[in-house]
């Protein structure tokens, strides 16, 4: 008897350990994946532009019920926030209230109608496998690196946030090698310039050529689009087995990302919240 306690006991702890949380990162504010949705938080204290009060559930965002958009998707909403005004519903204090998103300047435009989503973005929580090559010619896929964590990290020499950022890869690199493998993904640069790059910072990370804006694995991430802009730097964090555990659209000095990955590497962010 004691023994098949002490094993129910194993077990539950177990499955604690092993709960899993999902974290979207804009500036100002973070989203955790919860049943209804996702919530919203300001760790800095300031809501900011998002018509979002700390504490509130986006339960529907672009029409779209919010418990099925994934990390990604989530992520290219706000991103989009810059160019149009994003419809939500949340769930504030057990009260529905219709919102909206604008983060671009001056006033908000009215809401456009029959404005799809991005569609080219992933809708899982599954990140999209791609198989791109680094600068010295070595071919390295996403699934190739399961059992280890992954930081996919899309930037480019031309992004001015994304150069004061690579110190902070290169740090994450080091201290997690044993368990973490950090893959920087240049969009829309030059080879000649990756390469200058590379020669004068020698990175612990591996850079690859991602090529444009316009072209995977930068359409299915949300770093990218069709019409050829994008937005850079933009972090995701992939478990082990796979799933997308944290996503950084943005910058935000000083960055958030060396203490958000340490926290899931480490395991105490894995505990839903």
């Amino acid at each position: 008897m004691r023994r098949s306690f002490v094993a129910f006991i194993a077990c539950l702890l177990c499955t604690a350990s092993s709960a899993q949380s999902t974290m979207v990162r804009v500036t100002s504010l973070t989203l955790s994946k919860v049943n209804s949705g996702w919530r919203a938080s300001f760790p800095s204290g300031s809501p900011g532009k998002y018509s979002l009060q700390d504490g509130d559930v986006l339960v529907r965002i672009d029409s779209r019920n919010a418990r099925e958009v994934g990390p990604l998707a989530l992520a290219a909403e706000f991103i989009a926030a810059f160019d149009r005004v994003v419809p939500i519903t949340v769930l504030r204090q057990n009260t529905k209230v219709n919102a909206s998103i604008w983060r671009g300047d001056g006033t908000a435009p009215a809401v456009a109608s029959g404005v799809a989503p991005n569609g080219e973005v992933s809708p899982t929580d599954r990140a999209p496998n791609f198989s791109l090559h680094a600068l010295d010619g070595t071919p390295i896929s996403l699934a190739s690196l399961r059992g280890k964590w992954v930081l996919v990290s899309f930037w480019a020499t031309w992004c001015t946030p994304c150069i004061q950022e690579a110190d902070v890869l290169n740090q994450l690199a080091r201290e997690h090698e044993a368990k973490l493998k950090v893959l920087a993904v240049a969009v829309k640069d030059q080879r000649d310039k990756l390469n200058a790059f590379a020669a004068k910072t020698h990175p612990a990370y591996t850079i690859l050529d991602g090529g444009l804006l316009q072209a995977q694995p930068a359409l299915s991430y949300g770093a990218g689009n069709l019409k050829g802009g994008g937005s850079v730097p933009l972090n995701v964090l992939v478990r082990p087995n796979g799933t997308i555990a944290y996503v950084e659209g943005g910058f935000e000095a000083p960055s958030p990302l060396e203490n958000d990955v340490n926290s899931f590497v480490s395991g105490s962010a894995e505990i839903v919240r």
